[in-house]
């Protein structure tokens, strides 16, 4: 039997809470000249998502994720002259796999991934962040913020196509992660398959262990060693909170401050 699908349509200028929970699969329609802020507040251990953008569209989409995942994938079309834009702030204990794939079809449109994750104990994370530029003149970038400690992994893989005559596209990676502790790991793929010239493209990845001159820094100002971790993490991982209502972002410095 098919999985069902519900489909939600906006339209206009909106901010909308929505729950994936007992959900096979969900549809977002977004009509042309729209302005839609969607908050996704509740999850199944298995969701998909597929985001339909209007025609000079702004869409954002926000994910504050506590509960384990076994794996969410979204996909999203945005045509010419839209935006979409993808926040992801993760503090669950693990996510199988997370998926998404952006395809920019129309030129000028644009989109960007932000992602804060933090994984502790033995939890593994992986995510698969990937933007298909298919025309030119489209923008995208992929910007990820971790914490890895104890023995747990974060495997993030971003993959930016920019396709044959998609001249002047933008694709733009950045992956930065902390190991805190000996056994903690992290893995980046930054992948651009470039199909075309008359482009620009590029990416960073940073992965490395705690810096003990900015632990040192701290203790030397009479602060315990768990609040000096705590601290740290906290300016690592706490800009994601911009993107976030005060109430969320209130949840997310509660969240991060109680790991240690």
């Amino acid at each position: 039997m098919a999985n069902s699908i519900t489909s939600y349509f906006y339209e206009g200028e909106m901010k909308n809470s929505v729950s994936l929970k007992n959900e096979d699969a969900v549809s977002f329609l977004v009509h042309d000249d729209s302005n839609i802020i969607l908050d996704i507040d509740s999850f199944d251990k298995n969701n998909k998502v597929s985001v339909v953008v209007g025609n000079n569209s702004i869409v954002k989409i926000r994910l504050l994720i506590l509960e384990s995942l076994d794996s969410f994938e979204i996909n999203a079309n945005v045509p010419r002259g839209s935006s979409f834009e993808f926040i992801i702030a993760d503090f669950s204990n693990e996510i199988g796999l997370f998926k998404s794939l952006i395809n920019l079809e129309g030129e000028n449109s644009e989109s960007s991934i932000h992602l804060a994750t933090l994984s502790n104990k033995n939890n593994k994370k992986k995510f698969n962040l990937s933007f298909n530029h298919k025309v030119g003149k489209t923008k995208s970038l992929i910007d990820c913020h971790g914490v890895s400690k104890d023995s747990s992994l974060i495997k993030i893989d971003g993959i930016s196509h920019i396709y044959e005559n998609a001249n002047k596209a933008d694709a733009n990676q950045k992956v930065r992660v902390i190991l805190f502790d000996k056994e903690s790991e992290a893995i980046a793929n930054p992948i651009l398959k470039i199909d075309c010239n008359d482009i620009k493209a590029q990416h960073a990845c940073a992965i490395g262990s705690l810096r003990e001159e900015h632990l040192y820094y701290l203790l030397s100002r009479g602060i315990e060693i768990n609040e000096a971790r705590s601290l740290i993490t906290l300016g690592y991982l706490l800009p994601i909170a911009k993107y976030f209502d005060d109430k969320e972002s209130e949840k997310i410095k509660e969240i991060i401050g109680g790991v240690f």
